[in-house]
């Protein structure tokens, strides 16, 4: 575009200068052919003529002298709107680096030669610095992993911020050994405190490297350093790792699971099976948990432990839970009126402040008793927001929904917060449960947390009871509750409605007195076990 500009303006004033010239040319051939056609001329008349023509030969000489001066002025003005277009078409005004088209342009030749290191980084945390000092602390910080990415790359290094809190490094030509060098001296700039608005701000930095020779193209080399970046986020954070297939593959596979259960919540494809909550004095059933599994195209049934962390690594915990729950909700409303029904809350979804009122919406909706639900809620709850957390548990309780603390001892619940939070029942782990009656500390661990239900007036309840002599042992201890395969594994709600129609008679079989089939014994008897 811009030789384009200069040919124009070139030949703007070469059509100047031949215009001035032609008239010159002019002039001077009209005298002459004035002479010739009138003969002799006085002295004084020639005199004025040849006078006439040079003035106009000036003023044609000072036309073409100021046309090609504006064009020499509008060609600079030019020039630098164009510099200034490109500067701002290629870096990030934030830090000052090249910006992602930059890099990518970069990033193509040196593939071109197969050859050099791309690392890419990653603020561990940024989220905080924005959130508690602000976006003016947030950008200096921003310019300061501009400074240290500057100081250690090498000049022939493309320098460039990607976007948010990512930046990209490229050292063409660079060894593996170089490119690892370049990471150490970043990592270590950035794990020095700042003071940044009068505040000590510390935000570390993750890196991934892939090398070059290994790429086909721009495409493969950003996807390899993403790959490299998650590992070290996965080591910890505040540190580089390298590209590696394995865990590629890893991450491939866990994309697959997180859009076929993304595809699964629409398909309606997520179920409540439902387990048997009994009580351990008279062995008769109090309830059911219902727990979420899995019907997969495949006719696979999974249990919640093979796509719940997956669901909540990706937000979609919050639908899966609430569609369980409405299921389970629509099913038990049809249970005899003192069966209650217990669900299992993710952590992650207590980060939702209107998680209270999408409950009760569903209670609201599906006509099912709010004083006949139980919500579980795990340890790692407490880790959240307290106050949201609160808010949320007392929204539930003030209409009548009891709240139990699932999996207690396995997590960071401590004495002085189960006694703040307004518990109706504590849930043993199974881990301590299955082991009880191998071991002596153990057993006085699940003695001490039952002795701390009965201080609290809280109900203990033992999740995986397996054998009649741990059902004993628990009841020696005073736990007023359990679950587990001795009374019956999670079947589905069809099963559930079989056999309170039809009924059970005591029975000492342990898991087998809970058939998920409807030719069971048609004997009438009080759900008892």
């Amino acid at each position: 575009m811009r030789s384009k500009t200069v040919r124009i303006a070139s030949s703007h004033i070469i059509t100047t200068c031949a215009t001035a010239a032609a008239i010159l040319l002019f002039v001077a051939l009209g005298s002459r052919v004035v002479s010739q056609a009138f003969g002799a001329v006085s002295v004084g008349d020639a005199s004025g003529t040849l006078s006439a023509a040079f003035l106009l030969n000036i003023a044609i000489i000072l036309f073409g002298w100021r046309r090609s001066k504006d064009l020499k002025e509008a060609l600079d003005a030019y020039d630098a709107a164009a510099r200034l277009a490109d500067r701002n078409a290629n870096t990030d005004p934030t830090t000052g680096l090249s910006n992602r088209r930059e890099l990518v342009r970069a990033l193509d030749d040196a593939l071109g030669a197969r050859s050099g290191i791309f690392l890419v980084l990653d603020l561990d945390h940024f989220k905080r610095v924005n959130d508690l000092h602000g976006h003016l602390a947030g950008d200096k910080v921003l310019r300061l992993v501009a400074d240290a990415a500057r100081e250690a790359a090498p000049a022939s290094a493309c320098c460039a911020r990607t976007g948010g809190d990512e930046f990209a490094i490229l050292l063409p030509e660079a060894s593996a050994a170089e490119g690892e060098a370049v990471a150490q001296r970043i990592v270590e700039r950035m794990a020095v405190p700042s003071t940044i608005e009068g505040a000590q701000i510390l935000v570390t930095a993750s890196i991934g490297l892939t090398d070059l020779a290994g790429c086909k193209d721009d495409e493969t080399a950003l996807r390899q350093s993403d790959v490299a970046l998650y590992a070290a986020k996965r080591s910890g954070r505040n540190g580089f790792a390298w590209f590696d297939e394995e865990l590629e593959r890893e991450i491939s596979d866990r994309l697959k699971l997180e859009e076929e259960i993304r595809s699964g919540i629409k398909a309606g494809e997520f179920v409540p099976f439902f387990q048997p909550l009994v009580d351990l004095d008279s062995r008769q059933i109090i309830g059911f948990e219902a727990l979420a599994r899995w019907r997969s195209p495949g006719g696979v049934l999974l249990e919640a432990d093979c796509f719940i962390e997956a669901a909540e690594r990706t937000g979609l915990v919050g639908p899966l839970t609430l569609s369980v729950i409405e299921q389970a909700l629509k099913e038990a409303r049809g249970w005899p009126a003192d069966l209650k029904l217990a669900v299992n809350v993710s952590p992650v979804q207590f980060r939702d402040p209107t998680l209270a009122e999408q409950i009760l919406k569903l209670l609201s909706e599906t006509g099912f008793p709010p004083s006949r639900l139980e919500i579980e809620i795990t340890e790692g709850t407490l880790l959240e927001d307290r106050d949201q957390v609160m808010t949320i548990i007392m929204s539930l309780k003030n209409v009548g929904v009891s709240i139990s603390l699932d999996d207690f001892g396995t997590g960071y619940a401590s004495l002085a917060q189960v006694n703040r939070l307004p518990l109706d029942r504590i849930k043993i782990d199974k881990s301590f449960i299955t082991t009880i009656v191998k071991s002596e500390q153990t057993a006085a661990i699940v003695n001490t947390i039952a002795g701390l239900g009965h201080n609290l007036d809280v109900p203990i309840t033992a999740e995986g009871v397996e054998s009649e002599q741990i059902r004993s042992a628990l009841a020696n201890f005073g736990c007023s509750e359990a679950q587990g395969w001795l009374f019956g594994r999670a079947i589905s709600g069809d099963a559930v409605r079989t056999f309170l129609s039809m009924g059970r008679g005591d029975s000492e079989k342990g898991a087998e007195a809970f058939p998920p089939d409807a030719a069971a014994s048609k004997r009438k008897a009080n759900r008892r076990w």
